[in-house]
């Protein structure tokens, strides 16, 4: 009764246990975000990223730490050894960015701080097009820009929020919404006429949006919550503000165009080549990936069915890559019991002992389904192989078993007594053979590292299945044997027999042949052995040795920098391109170009001439064609570009960084006063290329224009600095003046002029002088008062332990030992070559992360 108890909880807790792909393993990093608004890379990384940088390499345990500033963001990434407590390091790096703050400007925000998880990474992507982006139907109505604003709107506020009401899952991340704005485009020849400065303008929309807060006032026995608002709720309340200049009243709207517009694009999200909404869906720690699924898909069915226009399209997908390993380890397990039974009926020549041992087996390992549920295990590669390679184990015991009580039964004992003694006399020799292969495993448990934390589910699942086993063969297995060998015989499939003339024959006489052979010519044994010792230690040194085996994938991500001062639309231009030029193996593709709106977004931020390309093909050995193909239509037509080809982010990627290049070559420059020239870097990168016949993904340089405004002409003119600052926001459509608060919809408010080149801004824009004591003003041009001149620098900063560097990554390197000394002698030529000692190199890779392992 006892084994059928456990035998029918394990069977219901088997469709309990959560499935996941591997165990839930501390990823050991933490991210510090850092963002400085209108703060250019260089100034930030000096001001910013540095100081915080060398606070937190105090931090312990730490084990590299590296950081990437770029124009407004700057990411620093903290590694630390497997077995770290990560709740510990995560306050020790809130602390020293708390002890670091006082370094920082004023003005800086405090950084946020990113730990991070497995059940952080998305299981997918549901990404929301127009079916028809020309004629919206239903609720869909407009242009297009207006149809996809609508979309956008409905995504976050209907379909984000159903999602996530699905008990399995616990956020949903979003990006690729179009958001709008209220602009203000004020008229200023009437602005001039009625003597409005644009600082009165914009003061008098800060001062017509401040909610003032509420007062309790009491009246005799009842007390009323009386409140003060001003605020803007709407676009006709923006239309209707009232500002009181030379005794006369105007109203907003008489004095510019006010509209509600979209939000200035700063990203895109593609899917199949269309503009989408994304939403990264992420699973709630304990909940079973199945079940997700299934609930998502009849919520996606629901919303397709009711919204036709709308179309859902799944990427990314993790249950794929999960359905598949675990229901290959599943039907390895079936598979191999099946074999296990098949070869027990040849070797053992009847059919009631396999069954007998198929049946414990098979009770054995639905108890041990069990245990996974008590101590809170869950179902991934790691516990089923553990289970796989217990089974074998299992087999030994219970043949061990029935093969004894079997030897009791020839020599006359009754059925009952064989099963008795048969089965006490091998008690004490089954739990010591137990005990010593489970002492095998228990070192895994102390291993320390990614290989500790990885195998401390497989120990355990092999330590309980032996167990189980064990319990089972001594109380269950000779249970069994009693009642399957009490059935009679006669018009039965049990009672067939099986002479194995292999076994009887040609087995047994080899063995006894061999054995002879090596008791006759002990000297040709021995000597056998000690020549094959020393061969297979050296043979040892010489095996490749890798932090996982190479995994084939028929997915591929591509990070392209297109290394020009483009704008998001060119950008997205040449995507689009892109993709007409893919091969027809691809059967999924998405793109995220620029700027992305997740908020668990631990990397860095793509920029407006950066682009993410994600691709899906038919068969893994399709991916190489697509990565030559899209190499060479670079090459061809964006030579310029820097691009490189990585698998998709999933645990695996997060636990062995299986994309990370092969070797890294770290430049350090030793003139620390000046920024390295982008001809220097492009030389250097020209003779590594050369030395060593592998094109290295190196940096790219930001062209950037340089704005100098002339203080001694500021006081001749009596031009207020924030006068000028204002103007250029206001010129580029940068300046955002308060926020108008439609109840559950924060809405920007922006005042803008027309749109202009950067020539027509500096030449064409008047600046209006401090009012004197008469209270009048005067236009001044304003290319009078700034020179604008051209400059370049790195468009990402790059910095570890050591300072700043200049990363050149090599991928598929055949020979590494060979390549470093490639390198070693390019940056030894271009010493020789400009006759400069300007450059020293370090590296880093996966090449140096695998001889660790």
């Amino acid at each position: 009764m006892a084994f059928t108890a456990c035998f029918i909880l394990g069977l219901v807790t088997y469709f309990t246990i959560p499935v996941s792909l591997l165990p839930d393993i501390a990823i050991p990093e933490i991210t510090v975000q850092v963002t400085g608004q209108n703060t250019s890379a260089r100034e930030l990384e000096n001001t910013v990223v540095k100081p915080i940088r060398q606070q937190l390499m105090q931090v312990s345990r730490l084990r590299d730490i590296q950081s990437e500033t770029r124009d407004g963001s700057g990411i620093i990434r903290l590694s630390f050894d497997f077995g770290t407590n990560t709740n510990l390091a995560f306050i020790e790096v809130n602390e020293k960015i708390d002890a670091a703050m006082s370094f920082l400007p004023r003005e800086t925000e405090r950084p946020r701080v990113v730990k991070a998880s497995a059940t952080d990474i998305p299981v997918f992507y549901l990404n929301l097009t127009l079916k028809d982006q020309e004629k919206p139907q239903q609720f869909l109505q407009g242009t297009d820009t207006e149809a996809f604003l609508t979309l956008s709107q409905f995504a976050e506020t209907v379909i984000k929020r159903r999602i996530e009401q699905l008990p399995e899952v616990a956020m949903v991340d979003i990006t690729g919404l179009l958001n709008s704005q209220i602009e203000i485009i004020p008229d200023e020849k009437l602005l001039q006429i009625a003597g409005i400065r644009m600082e009165e303008l914009e003061n008098m929309l800060i001062a017509n949006n401040i909610d003032f807060g509420s007062m309790i006032v009491r009246e005799g026995y009842y007390q009323y919550n009386i409140k003060f608002s001003t605020l803007l709720r709407t676009v006709e309340d923006v239309e209707q503000i009232y500002i009181r200049k030379n005794d006369r009243i105007y109203q907003l709207r008489e004095l510019a165009k006010i509209t509600v517009a979209p939000v200035k694009e700063t990203g895109f999200s593609l899917s199949q080549g269309k503009q989408a909404v994304t939403l990264a869906i992420i699973k709630q720690a304990d909940e079973n990936m199945d079940k997700m699924k299934v609930a998502l898909k009849e919520v996606t069915d629901h919303f397709s069915t009711v919204y036709p226009d709308i179309e859902f399209h799944i990427t990314r997908n993790q249950t794929e890559l999960l359905d598949y390993t675990i229901s290959n380890l599943k039907q390895n397990l079936s598979l191999g019991l099946l074999f296990i039974f098949i070869i027990a009926i040849l070797f053992l020549g009847d059919v009631k002992s396999p069954l007998v041992i198929g049946i414990s087996m098979f009770v054995s390992i639905l108890i041990s389904f069990l245990f996974f549920y008590l101590f809170q295990m869950s179902l991934n590669i790691i516990t089923l192989s553990g289970l796989i390679l217990a089974s074998g184990m299992m087999i030994d015991s219970s043949i061990i078993v029935t093969e004894n009580i079997a030897q009791y039964r020839h020599s006359g004992h009754s059925l009952e007594e064989a099963c008795a003694k048969g089965t006490t006399e091998i008690i004490t020799p089954m739990l010591s053979s137990t005990f010593t292969t489970i002492a095998v495993f228990v070192p895994l448990v102390f291993m320390s590292g990614i290989a500790g934390a990885i195998f401390y589910d497989q120990a355990f699942a092999v330590t309980v299945g032996l167990i189980v086993a064990y319990f089972t063969g001594i109380m269950l297995l000779p249970v069994l044997y009693k009642l399957v060998y009490s059935i009679p015989d006669i018009g039965s499939i049990l009672h067939i027999r099986f002479n194995n003339p292999i076994k009887e024959h040609t087995l047994d006489r080899m063995y006894d042949q061999g054995i002879d052979f090596i008791f006759r010519h002990k000297w040709i044994g021995l000597s056998t052995i000690f020549i094959f010792i020393p061969v297979c230690v050296v043979l040892f040194y010489f095996i490749p040795v890798s932090r996982m085996p190479e995994i084939d994938q028929n997915e591929r991500v591509v990070l392209i920098e297109w290394n020009e001062n483009i704008h998001i639309q060119e950008n997205r231009a040449r995507i689009n391109h892109l993709m007409e030029h893919i091969p027809s193996a691809v059967t999924d593709y998405t793109a995220s170009i620029g700027q992305q709106q997740f908020l668990l977004n631990r990397d860095r931020e793509l920029s407006s001439s950066e682009a993410e390309l994600y691709f899906k093909t038919e068969r893994t050995d399709q991916i190489p064609l697509l990565e030559t193909a899209i190499r060479n239509w670079l090459h061809l037509n964006y030579p310029m570009a820097v691009f490189s080809f990585s698998p998709p982010e999933n645990i695996f990627e997060k636990l062995f960084t299986t994309g990370e290049a092969d070797l890294v070559a770290e430049i350090y420059s030793r003139n620390t006063t000046d920024a390295p020239e982008a001809e220097e870097v492009y030389e250097l990168e020209n003779i590594l290329q050369a030395k060593t016949g592998i094109e290295p993904v190196g940096a790219a340089f930001d062209n950037q224009l340089n704005i100098m405004i002339d203080r001694q002409k500021l006081l001749l003119y009596n031009v207020s600095y924030e006068e000028v600052y204002r103007t250029l926001k206001t010129a580029f459509k940068e300046n955002e003046v308060t926020t108008l608060r439609s109840y559950q919809q924060y809405v920007p408010i922006t005042i803008g002029n027309e749109p202009g080149s950067v020539q027509q801004v500096i030449h064409q824009t008047l600046i209006q002088t401090i009012p004197d004591e008469e209270g009048k003003s005067y236009p001044v041009p304003l290319r009078s008062l700034v020179t604008v001149l051209p400059g370049e620098d790195l468009k990402t900063i790059t910095a570890g332990k050591n300072g700043e560097y200049i990363p050149f990554s090599f991928f598929g390197v055949k020979n590494p030992e060979k390549t470093l000394s490639q390198i070693k002698a390019a940056v030894n030529e271009e010493r020789i070559v400009n006759q400069s000692n300007k450059w020293d190199v370090a590296f880093s890779g996966s090449y140096f992360a695998n001889k660790k392992c």
